[in-house]
């Protein structure tokens, strides 16, 4: 446990509580930790936009942010992966053609966060876009539906291979990103920032983007609320979210 350079923790289900609030003591663990040099980071599908805005009284050395389509150290930018411009253009056209018109989509990049429905903006972060002349890249593409063959077909109008395809296990939605865009690659790239062995890192999740990353990592931890398959691929469990699980792992490790 003393060779822990690096601690990554997961957002929603993980470091927040239920109503995305973060505890004075996690904060103050984290900062303990920060202060005999264990670097912390987050590791979030959010949007760096939104995800900052959650975080304060904690001041993250490492953001990664977009499912992994961006990684920060020390607010340096070290890794960009994101669909271009006409890619996005055609995911949309595919998502609406076989959903129909009415699909609900939402998008994240570097600027921002948009969704073409306004019931379901969720944070007050996003910005309301219809899609129908969309021309910048995305980070993430999410579109409501649980029909995987539809996804699979939206994701082929640009080309499988490129595509990363997850669906949420709390929400009834898809996430497509860049097949380059996941937390392990974005991960790997800040490992070769810091010359930092991976096997030096301690990783927290709840969700199914979160496996790789538990994998990759030399200590996953799986929060005790997380879905059954994180759990088969952590090491360990501590805690759930709402008993400030991640807190209470890096206290027993300070």
């Amino acid at each position: 446990m003393e060779n822990i350079s690096l601690i990554l923790s997961d957002l929603d289900g993980t470091l927040f509580h239920d109503d995305k609030s973060i505890s004075d003591f996690t904060k103050e663990t984290i900062a303990k930790a920060q202060k005999k040099g264990i670097l912390f980071g987050i590791s979030t599908s959010r949007a760096l936009v939104n995800a900052e805005k959650f975080l304060e009284g904690i001041a993250p050395d490492v953001m990664i942010t977009n499912g992994g389509g961006m990684a920060f150290y020390k607010g340096k930018k070290i890794y960009n992966c994101e669909f271009s411009p006409a890619e996005t253009q055609a995911l949309i056209k595919a998502a609406f053609d076989l959903l129909g018109k009415d699909a609900v989509i939402s998008i994240d990049n570097e600027k921002g966060l948009y969704s073409n429905s306004k019931e379901e903006l969720g944070d007050k972060f996003w910005t309301f876009n219809d899609f129908s002349d969309f021309r910048e890249p995305a980070m993430k593409l999410c579109i409501k539906t649980l029909d995987k063959e539809a996804v699979t077909k939206i994701a082929s109008s640009i080309g499988i291979e490129k595509v990363d395809m997850l669906p949420f296990s709390d929400i009834p939605w898809y996430k497509l990103s860049s097949h380059k865009a996941t937390k392990e690659n974005a991960i790997k790239a800040l490992c070769a920032h810091l010359n930092l062995p991976a096997q030096k890192i301690a990783a927290f999740g709840d969700d199914f983007n979160d496996i790789g990353m538990l994998k990759l990592c030399g200590k996953g931890i799986a929060m005790q609320n997380a879905i059954a398959e994180v759990k088969a691929a952590a090491d360990e469990t501590c805690l759930s979210n709402q008993e400030d699980g991640v807190a209470k792992w890096i206290e027993g490790l300070l």
